[in-house]
């Protein structure tokens, strides 16, 4: 067992397995797999308690929200097992001041993840959601995910061409 689960897999085994557990997922839970629907209670909890100035009792966690949770924790015990973990405030190659690189690096983050969730948004779901979407023949999802591969695609051309560029 620890053979099949400690070596690489190719793509199509990956796949094969993301895809098994999507049809899964939507027999059981007569919902596709996406992240949308678990942050909806907890941001719609948030703006009550700003709003109101109080602390109310939070809501129930439902499979969805517990698929967030589950999200960060396999990705945290995964890279903890792999050794590739470690802990950094900021990437080493910033420079060796401390506040400047840390600030610097905060405002990546911040920025990263505000980006993250625009294009969530646009999209109308997470990632996850497109694919569950798109097993179900749904064209606005293939439309995303067919955007979002050449996108990908001559986005990453153009950065290795510049990187390419740079090195000599």
């Amino acid at each position: 067992m620890m053979k099949v689960f400690g070596s690489k897999w190719s793509f199509w085994i990956s796949g094969l397995v993301i895809a098994l557990i999507f049809n899964l997922a939507l027999y059981l839970f007569d919902s596709p797999i996406g992240m949308s629907n678990g942050y909806l209670p907890l941001s719609q909890y948030c703006v009550k308690v700003i709003d109101n100035g109080k602390i109310y009792a939070p809501p129930a966690i439902d499979w969805q929200t517990g698929f967030l949770l589950g999200i960060m924790l396999g990705a945290f015990i995964t890279a903890l097992l792999s050794g590739d973990w470690k802990f950094e405030l900021y990437p080493p190659e910033m420079g060796k001041e401390f506040f400047p690189a840390l600030g610097k690096s905060i405002l990546k983050g911040v920025f990263g993840g505000f980006m993250v969730m625009l294009g969530l948004q646009i999209a109308g779901d997470s990632f996850f959601g497109q694919w569950a979407a798109a097993m179900q023949l749904s064209a606005g999802a293939w439309l995303f995910l067919i955007t979002f591969f050449v996108t990908g695609t001559i986005l990453s051309i153009i950065l290795s061409k510049r990187a390419g560029e740079g090195e000599k």
